[in-house]
């Protein structure tokens, strides 16, 4: 029952992260005035703070779950891409923070500012492989035996999901 109850509690705090990580890219697509990137900057640290605590929070009662019953780590295409994906999603918090609040270790604030669209690029990436874990998710053997979540259930929630970040993005943000 402990197994459970500690699955249940990181499925939440995922879900909660990926959420937190949705409302960090909505904060700041599209901001026009200089009072709106502002608000919108704090917004998105918050919220990606909060992520991160609640990816933290997740992958610690995994391992918890995971050292108590005796479970290997990596058996399914999930475990892995979600390992994947906390390491890409805590280096691109870094990134980010190192660029708004330290830009001299990029050499100053232009060079810093320059590299803030590979910052949204690799943003972009990595929320879709995250809705690529969720989705990988259906395919655990946890999921078949207890929970029965459908793969085209969880398909068609992330294209939704990706439909309804793409209009807002800035292509000329990007880069293009």
């Amino acid at each position: 029952m402990k197994c459970v109850k500690l699955t249940y509690q990181n499925q939440l705090l995922n879900s909660a992260g990926l959420l937190l990580l949705t409302q960090a890219i909505l904060t700041l697509q599209p901001t026009h005035t200089a009072e709106q990137k502002s608000l919108g900057v704090a917004l998105h640290g918050a919220f990606n703070n909060v992520a991160i605590l609640s990816f933290l929070a997740a992958f610690v009662l995994i391992e918890i779950n995971k050292f108590t019953n005796h479970i290997e780590h990596f058996e399914s295409p999930h475990a892995i891409l979600g390992f994947i994906t906390y390491i890409l999603i805590i280096l691109q918090w870094l990134f980010g923070v190192f660029q708004y609040f330290i830009p001299s270790v990029f050499g100053g604030y232009e060079k810093a500012r320059f590299l803030y669209k590979y910052h949204r690029w690799a943003g972009y990436t990595i929320f879709t492989l995250g809705l690529a874990t969720v989705c990988a998710a259906t395919q655990t053997t946890y999921n078949k035996n207890v929970l029965d979540i459908k793969l085209w259930a969880v398909i068609v929630a992330s294209v939704v999901t990706l439909a309804g970040l793409l209009p807002r993005i800035k292509k000329q943000k990007l880069g293009l």
